[in-house]
């Protein structure tokens, strides 16, 4: 472990702003990560402490029977948990997930079916965060819901 070189998608620059311009910053100069830009998450709305993101089931993202793979699923939530927390940030901090869990409720098999990802912030301490992310499929029937919680940290830490 270690002597590897971290990789950061977010450029120093944006970390000067607040959390909603941040997010706006890095929709805007696609400063994606590699997973999102794979996934082809959109970024429907953004309020502190909520967002909402929309996603088209893609052939690439199923599993052996055809369905949405719950990896990509607790992805899409993890996505919209963590822009959620970041929404909330003053500038000079971000945050990491500590750990998440999900519940899958319903399957999705149809290719390019939209789904709509909420994420939200229940608990913004000093330190760590509480949210939450619904996964909703075209006719707004629950397909998964997820907790996670995140770690606050300051610019000389990121």
């Amino acid at each position: 472990m270690g002597g590897g070189k971290v990789i950061m998608n977010q450029p120093d620059m944006m970390l000067h702003l607040p959390g909603m311009e941040r997010l706006a910053a890095i929709e805007a100069s696609c400063q994606h990560s590699g997973m999102v830009e794979n996934l082809g998450l959109i970024l429907d709305s953004a309020e502190p402490g909520k967002v909402t993101y929309h996603y088209q089931l893609k052939a690439r993202h199923v599993n052996h029977i055809g369905s949405l793979h719950g990896g990509i699923a607790a992805t899409l939530a993890d996505s919209a948990m963590a822009a959620a927390a970041l929404t909330t940030l003053p500038p000079n901090e971000w945050i990491t997930m500590t750990d998440l869990s999900i519940k899958f409720i319903r399957a999705v098999f149809a290719l390019d079916e939209t789904l709509t990802i909420e994420g939200r912030v229940d608990h913004a301490g000093k330190r760590m965060f509480a949210t939450n992310s619904v996964i909703l499929n075209s006719e707004g029937k629950i397909v998964a819901r997820a907790m996670a919680n995140a770690i606050r940290l300051k610019k000389d830490r990121c």
